[in-house]
């Protein structure tokens, strides 16, 4: 692929999911204002069923993810079909089961979430939950074949529609609008990824040997994905049952945040991760094939998202205190998660560093581990009475702890001798720790820390957020120099831009 096809579908694609990010944060925001904590908590508990229901392919997205761009290359048509119709029947035969079993588990415990919505709530989640697997395997295929622009757009109307209907229906029934309107979102969504497959995408699904061979082949990163997904979740799961659905509606501000600052990294590790099987393997799997485009990636994102959790730091209390007065007992948890995400960000792009290089297995004990210690983390955090704030800590610690691992693990398949290894995570950690205390530093010593009026306090955060930018800057300059960064946006030349400089040119 051309490099500036790369950048136009990497930054095309990360804009797509900002401003999808951006309406889900306006909905959080609005919902939440209009449900209070406890009906907010509510829809918090429901989403979880739509994270937990993507693990119920069991392997067959990430099969797809590996199988599919190979036989591409092979360039043969009967076997690129056969392994496509067979990850559509593993995918809606799997998903029936997992929502048959969510269902039996849920009216059983007669939990928190049965209380609130009701049998008909969790089947309309379970349905969402189907529209959103399925959904899945057309964004994995029109990745494959590189329609990334298309599986942007798809994330824009499910984001904008769920948005707009969600919220229009909230003041009538309540938080049953944002299911609604989800549903509805996922639904047109859906009907536009199969206008836009072009018979890339068939929907007649077949049984074959593709059809244990997909589960085994994605099995490993599943394991990592669904450890990787209790991982970042545990905190709410351990939050609803043991502090009550009104504390985690406290703790979805955090929730918010976090997604919203995750949103660039895993932008960039969802547009790359094909290309990095493609160029892997066409180089006849030599990781130094890709090592170069790695470290330049790790690099940037270790200084360019930690920068935004420190802003958001820094943001994120008066911005609750402004927009969302109730929510205000889980600003502090919002502040302490949101350096998570600088953490997560070198995470995510050495799982699929790893996934390319053939090292899945390695990925499943370091999820185990991370998973267990992250549970146990939260647990004793809870039972000893730390609350949410305890609970932001505890993960934060976690994230950390699982991005370091899966880096050092990265770069020792990449090749990388021992002291480049030490070297590169020192590099690659600095700005987040930087970060960290920079953005506590500015809070703790900017003037005006007491006053109550809003005009002062957002006179504060401007005040924080432009000496942060200097201070983060001139501490992080040196570690992104040699990158070629000028050189990369030069080549950002969508054909729009292009056309544009052609007329100016000739006018001239």
């Amino acid at each position: 692929m051309h490099p500036r096809k790369l950048v136009r579908d990497s930054v095309g694609f990360a804009v797509a999911q900002y401003v999808v990010r951006a309406a889900l944060m306006l909905r959080g925001v609005i919902a939440a204002r209009l449900l209070g904590p406890f009906a907010y908590g509510a829809w918090n508990a429901l989403t979880l069923v739509f994270d937990y229901g993507t693990l119920a392919a069991l392997g067959t997205q990430q099969g797809l993810d590996q199988a599919v761009p190979g036989r591409i290359v092979a360039a043969d048509p009967s076997r690129l079909e056969g392994v496509k119709r067979a990850g559509l029947f593993n995918i809606l035969l799997l998903t029936g089961v997992f929502a048959a079993a969510c269902l039996f588990g849920l009216v059983r415990s007669h939990g928190r979430i049965l209380a609130f919505w009701g049998l008909g709530g969790v089947l309309l989640a379970l349905l969402c939950m189907a529209l959103i697997n399925l959904s899945n395997y057309y964004l994995t295929l029109l990745r494959s074949h590189g329609n990334i622009p298309a599986v942007s757009t798809w994330f824009v109307l499910q984001g904008a529609i769920g948005t707009v209907l969600g919220l229009s229906l909230v003041p009538f029934v309540g938080a049953w609008g944002l299911l609604w309107g989800w549903l509805a979102g996922t639904a047109c969504a859906l009907v536009y990824a199969h206008l836009q497959s072009r018979g890339a995408v068939p929907l007649a699904p077949r049984v074959s040997h593709d059809s244990l061979a997909l589960v085994q082949i994605g099995l490993p990163m599943f394991l990592y994905t669904a450890s990787a997904l209790v991982m970042r979740s545990i905190d709410r799961i351990i939050i609803l049952r043991f502090l009550g659905t009104e504390q985690l509606g406290y703790y979805g501000l955090a929730i918010m945040v976090l997604s919203l600052l995750l949103y660039l990294p895993d932008s960039v590790a969802y547009v790359l991760y094909p290309h990095f099987v493609r160029e892997f393997h066409a180089a006849g799997d030599r990781p130094e094939a890709i090592a170069g485009r790695v470290d330049r990636t790790l690099r940037v994102l270790s200084v360019a998202v930690p920068g935004l959790c420190g802003l958001t730091f820094l943001v994120a209390r008066e911005g609750a205190i402004a927009l969302l007065p109730q929510f205000v007992p889980g600003a502090t948890a919002a502040r302490i998660l949101c350096f998570g995400a600088g953490a997560l960000a070198l995470a995510n792009l050495s799982s699929i560093v790893l996934m390319t290089l053939g090292r899945r297995l390695v990925l499943m004990p370091a999820a185990v581990f991370v998973t267990a210690l992250g549970a146990s983390l939260d647990w004793c955090i809870v039972r000893a009475g730390y609350g949410i704030t305890g609970v932001a800590w505890a993960t934060l610690a976690t994230f950390c702890v699982h991005g370091a691992l899966l880096l050092w693990l990265s770069l020792q398949s990449l090749g990388f001798s021992l002291p480049r290894r030490l070297w590169r995570m020192a590099r690659l950690y600095l700005p987040l720790v930087a970060s960290i205390l920079l953005a506590f530093v500015v809070d703790r010593y900017l003037p005006w820390a007491e006053v109550l009026g809003l005009h002062v306090r957002l006179a504060r955060v401007s005040l924080g957020a432009v000496t942060f930018l200097a201070l983060y800057g001139l501490a992080t300059a040196w570690l992104v120099r040699g990158l070629g960064l000028r050189q990369l946006l030069q080549e950002f030349n969508a054909p729009r831009l292009a056309a544009l400089r052609r007329a100016a040119v000739t006018d001239a």
